[in-house]
């Protein structure tokens, strides 16, 4: 799949005539709880011509495509890219941290990676992370049956937001990398055995609650809500982000 993928984005330079500066996987592949039928979440990023983005009539920043045998492609310009980075954007903090690439510019990733790390805003993105569990929390609440997707981005969402409490740094992609938060033993021998049966199962697919693990994560959530308020906030460094700019377009 990975040829087909690469194959598919250098078609896309092509006709869109645009650079493709980065291209990684994104959702549950990338996060390392894939069902047996998740789509390819293929993220990038592009720039164009630097006099296109000189003209009067604005164009558009960013590129979405019809999802088409089980692959997603979306696509940021990175003058879009650089104005989410200003408000915090957690999507484009896992795109630095993909384990799946498939176009690499070592050298703009690590730059693109340092100005994102420098201008990360720990309580808003820790609030962002609550937002989904507290969303996936509530859509569990109204079923009867609990669906695995729904729990997993829940747990993983709110382990985002502990380690960014507890580490004051960017939270890493992987799930393997946030389960070692999890101190409750019973919790912890539930989600490994659970993340077994996701990986054989397609992402509809349901099993019965379990009020044990639901409420750990409602409790654990709730604490973390009442800690982001202590977090530190920061400055935006705009110039920075402008230079970083120019620099990537060529002006």
């Amino acid at each position: 799949m990975k040829s087909t993928i690469i194959d598919k984005l250098k078609t896309i330079e092509n006709e869109h005539k645009i650079d493709i500066l980065f291209a990684v996987e994104s959702g549950s592949r990338a996060w390392g709880f894939p069902s047996t039928d998740s789509d390819y979440d293929v993220r990038f990023i592009y720039k164009r011509r630097v006099e296109d983005y000189l003209k009067i009539n604005e164009i558009d920043d960013f590129i979405d495509f019809e999802i088409e045998n089980e692959l997603d492609f979306k696509a940021w310009d990175i003058q879009k890219v650089l104005r989410l980075m200003l408000k915090s954007n957690a999507s484009i903090l896992e795109y630095l941290q993909s384990p799946i690439h498939y176009i690499i510019n070592e050298a703009f990733e690590k730059e693109l990676f340092d100005l994102a790390e420098s201008q990360f805003n720990p309580q808003k993105v820790a609030r962002h992370y609550l937002g989904i569990t507290t969303r996936k929390l509530i859509e569990i609440e109204h079923s009867n049956k609990l669906n695995l997707k729904n729990l997993f981005y829940a747990l993983r969402s709110v382990l985002a937001a502990k380690w960014i409490i507890e580490e004051k740094t960017l939270p890493p992609m992987e799930f393997k990398k946030l389960d070692y938060l999890i101190k409750n033993e019973s919790i912890s021998a539930k989600i490994k055995d659970y993340l077994k049966l996701k990986y054989t199962v397609d992402e509809s697919f349901l099993i019965s609650k379990d009020t044990e693990l639901i409420n750990w994560i409602i409790e654990l959530n709730e604490n973390l809500k009442s800690k982001t308020e202590f977090l530190p906030k920061i400055e935006f460094d705009k110039k920075r982000i402008d230079d970083f700019f120019l620099k990537i377009i060529g002006a």
